[in-house]
């Protein structure tokens, strides 16, 4: 069979069907067969689920409320600045910024010099808390902070200067002419005699005769010769003729 005589009888079947519908044709529902109207039957209701007692969603609340919340300690490399610890810390909203403001307002530090490491390796402060240490960081997680220079507040104190208060050292008075052994017998004899004098009201003969004048003069006649042998000697000589003048 050719091509040709194949398309002929192919449209010959076709032409024998009956034409088809067009596109806006309109049924008229007055005739069509009477029938009763098929529904389907109604499935059953599922079974409902028992309600969750009050009791156990409040302890799973309160556990899993607790479980959020971490405690953070914010230590300095250096130890001029003082470690702060922060309790009860949502890290799924709180920031790194957050804590570096904290940190700076309770050390009286300007936050723009202040950055927070994680491991020992900066973080961006915009990220969340939850960003930085993950799921599974546990509930206490350390932070550490590098102060930079020009940090500190004017006006506010560091702590270590606070907690320790400098004191200037007390005068020293500078020696006398007698401590340095520059006086004159006189005026040795004399500053002696004033003071013995002062104290208790002696005459002049009765501090001659004590032991502490001789003792003195002897201490003098050692500081001006440099000779003990020739001290002592001139000492006896003044003692003889006091005692066979006096």
């Amino acid at each position: 069979m050719s091509e040709l005589s194949f398309c002929k009888s192919f449209l010959s079947a076709l032409d024998a069907r009956p034409a088809k519908l067009s596109s806006d044709h309109i049924a008229d529902a007055r005739q069509y067969p009477a029938q009763g109207a098929y529904t389907l039957p109604r499935l059953p209701h599922p079974p409902h689920p028992q309600r969750p007692n009050p009791k156990t969603s409040t302890d799973n609340g309160s556990t899993s409320t607790s479980s959020q919340t971490i405690s953070i300690t914010l230590k300095p490399m250096k130890p001029s600045t003082p470690t702060i610890s922060l309790s009860s810390i949502d890290p799924a909203k709180t920031s790194v910024y957050d804590i570096k403001q904290q940190y700076a307002t309770q050390a009286s530090l300007s936050a723009a010099k202040i950055k927070v490491l994680y491991k020992k390796k900066p973080v961006t402060d915009s990220k969340t808390l939850l960003e930085v240490i993950g799921s599974d960081a546990g509930s206490e997680v350390e932070f550490g902070v590098m102060v930079m220079a020009g940090a500190a507040l004017e006006g506010a104190a560091s702590p270590a200067a606070g907690s320790t208060p400098v004191t200037s050292p007390p005068a020293v008075a500078p020696p006398t002419e007698s401590e340095k052994g520059l006086a004159s017998a006189g005026e040795t004899i004399a500053g002696a005699a004033s003071g013995t004098a002062g104290a208790g009201a002696e005459s002049g003969k009765d501090i001659v005769a004590t032991d502490e004048f001789w003792g003195d003069l002897k201490t003098f006649m050692l500081q001006r010769i440099k000779d003990a042998d020739e001290g002592e000697r001139l000492v006896g000589v003044f003692k003889e003729a006091w005692q066979q003048n006096k």
